[in-house]
């Protein structure tokens, strides 16, 4: 199966709305977007600033009946422990 370099959104996504998280100066500005994929409805927020930060998701499928939601927390822009990638021996 052939690997494809992902988008932060589709083209074919429909703007829903903006949100903001936070208050003050601490603040982060996020779309949400309506993303249709084959049987599958996802409303997906993502940062504005351009890093596409996904902040919150949430998915329908219908056959078989499923929802699931995200909410991304604590994120940092940088990898803290880049030994997450390190694949252990067998």
């Amino acid at each position: 199966m052939p690997i494809h370099p992902l988008t932060c959104i589709p083209d074919t996504a429909t703007y829903i709305r903006s949100v903001t998280y936070g208050y003050g100066d601490k603040q982060i500005i996020g779309d949400t977007w309506l993303v249709k994929i084959d049987q599958a409805v996802s409303y997906s927020t993502v940062s504005r600033d351009g890093l596409c930060v996904p902040l919150t998701g949430h998915t329908f499928l219908q056959n078989p009946a499923v929802a699931t939601a995200i909410t991304t927390t604590d994120f940092v822009p940088k990898i803290i422990d880049p030994a997450i990638f390190n694949i252990p021996d067998e």
